[in-house]
């Protein structure tokens, strides 16, 4: 029976029309309710938002001021440095300056050092502080970091004594994997 049949027959006019006329069965409610997709929403937001305020932290004294810039990955033609700085010699092979504020050594280290110069890199440390850290920091354009101290961090020179990559990464010794694969490609970019 349909509601025009129904009013005719009752004589009412403004009745409202069966679920079954709208596709429901009767007694049915809608599959959702307006305000669970938005409720679903907001909770994502707000659990979004927290992993973000949580795992995001603020630069540190030793990174650099702009975090695009630290440990990127780019190789990019920097300056071309002369063949003999502060008494290292480039052009050879591809070379690593390491900056550190403090003299590197310990188990630590040493596995760091041989996963970095195990394909034929030279590995050059320079230690704030001294004259030959400064100069090698000027040529090679490592940034200041946050605090405006020296430098904690590394550059990758290839055979052409072309500066490749020049970052701040005061866990360095936790990156040894980045470096390696900086060198391999400075290295193979040569052939």
């Amino acid at each position: 029976m349909s509601t025009a049949t129904r009013r005719a027959e009752t004589g009412t006019c403004c009745d409202e029309p069966d679920d079954g006329e709208w596709g429901r069965l009767p007694g049915s409610e809608p599959p959702l309710r307006w305000w669970l997709p938005a409720l679903v929403f907001a909770a994502a937001a707000v659990v979004l938002a927290l992993v973000v305020v949580l795992l995001v932290r603020d630069p540190g004294p030793r990174d650099d001021p702009d975090p695009a810039f630290q440990r990127d990955g780019l190789l990019r033609s920097g300056p071309t440095l002369p063949p003999q700085v502060a008494g290292v010699s480039f052009g050879q092979r591809p070379v690593v300056v390491l900056f550190d504020r403090q003299p590197p050594s310990g188990p630590e280290f040493d596995a760091w050092r041989a996963q970095v110069s195990d394909d034929g890199v030279d590995l050059v440390v320079a230690v704030a502080g001294t004259d030959r850290a400064a100069q090698l920091a000027d040529a090679v354009d490592i940034p200041r970091p946050v605090d405006g101290g020296p430098p904690v961090g590394y550059a990758v020179v290839d055979p052409a004594r072309t500066v490749r990559y020049s970052t701040l990464d005061p866990a360095y010794l936790d990156n040894a994997f980045e470096v390696d694969v900086l060198t391999g490609a400075v290295r193979d970019a040569q052939r």
